[in-house]
């Protein structure tokens, strides 16, 4: 079966058969639905693989902060991204990867600076980009490059009031909920010191606020002191030491980056009463569970975020499938140390497979 076989089935010409299939502009939704109707009746199906070698090579960035360590949270994102990628390698592709890195107080700069080069050029057809906050100046460059058509996905955190194609995160509101429920149940009453992120992204600042109204709406006894990011570990270590007194009962944190940092602030205090729940499954807190700093971890799923990312991306610019909806969410994991055998993850096609040997 071809297009020129449906073309004369039905009457209508190879242009508008064309533009139904692979949804595009110039034809009415009537016309668009009955020329469907008929491709499907008729059991044509679209050799894309055969589409791509027609047509030039597509050009996808992907744009995300440079990993400090293999296995952490950005290395997995990327992870995930590539993996995505890799599965549509033979469609005629490339992906071009652009990382950012430096201090705290760089990185909205330098990762800005590489959207702008990315504005400037003209060969691009789609952008995975993991936003380092979620800051007006970051706003306004991610808006420049959909302003020029391109199409953008986000991963691991979202922009409001913005058309991107879609942002992949996970449910951050939930993820305070859970935190919260853990920690009211494992804690006894007092305080706990939260360490913040950072405080211009949204996803961060929505597990923080859900954590503390899960705590008030369920009566809990149990006080948030919510401790500000200064961007040093060394410094947060020390600023959470000097608040832990004997109403303090166990400390959390929103972000991945200051799990090592409240971890150290309950060995130095001495405290093996203290509670600790930490964020995501990088090596460092993975060893902090196994030697029972941590009571637990919140981890985010950071590949299968990264994964399902590019995959909405690819679908879009090689079948014109649009994504379900503008924002898509991945499942949040709360890992104790009697279960960490199950995440000791390998990863095939977007799937995790625990692994356990004999």
């Amino acid at each position: 079966m071809t297009l020129k076989d449906i073309s004369k089935a039905t009457g209508y010409s190879l242009t508008s058969i064309h533009r139904a299939i692979y949804n595009k502009e110039g034809l009415s939704p009537a016309t668009r639905e009955k020329i469907l109707e008929a491709v499907k009746s008729m059991g044509y199906e679209v050799n894309y693989l055969a589409s791509s070698l027609k047509r030039k090579t597509m050009n996808i960035a992907f744009v995300g902060k440079k990993p400090r360590v293999s296995h952490d949270y950005h290395h997995m994102i990327a992870s995930g991204v590539k993996s995505a990628f890799s599965q549509d390698m033979g469609m005629n592709i490339a992906l071009h990867e652009y990382y950012f890195d430096g201090k705290a107080s760089e990185l909205e700069d330098k990762e800005c600076a590489i959207l702008s080069d990315l504005y400037h050029q003209d060969d691009l057809d789609g952008i995975v980009i993991m936003p380092i906050n979620t800051g007006i100046k970051l706003q306004l460059a991610v808006q420049k490059l959909i302003g020029k058509g391109y199409p953008v996905v986000l991963v691991d955190d979202s922009f409001e009031h913005m058309d991107f194609l879609c942002a992949v995160e996970p449910f951050n509101d939930l993820i305070g909920q859970t935190g919260a429920e853990f920690m009211s149940q494992i804690c006894k009453a007092g305080k706990v010191l939260v360490a913040l992120g950072n405080a211009s992204s949204k996803g961060q600042m929505d597990n923080y606020e859900s954590f503390v109204a899960y705590l008030k709406q369920n009566n809990v006894p149990i006080t948030c002191v919510p401790v500000k990011d200064s961007y040093d570990k060394e410094q947060l270590v020390a600023e959470l030491g000097s608040l832990i007194d004997d109403d303090v009962v166990g400390l959390y944190t929103v972000c991945e980056s200051n799990t090592p940092a409240i971890c150290e602030a309950a060995l130095a205090s001495g405290r093996k009463d203290l509670k600790v729940l930490g964020c995501d499954l990088s090596p460092a807190n993975k060893a902090y569970l196994v030697d029972g700093v941590l009571s637990g971890i919140l981890d985010m799923n950071s590949y299968l975020q990264g994964f399902l990312a590019m995959r909405v991306l690819l679908e879009y610019i090689l079948k014109n499938i649009s994504p379900k909806a503008s924002v898509l969410s991945v499942p949040v994991r709360l890992v104790l140390r009697s279960s960490l055998a199950f995440f000791e993850e390998e990863y095939s096609a977007g799937i995790s497979i625990a692994t356990r040997s004999q």
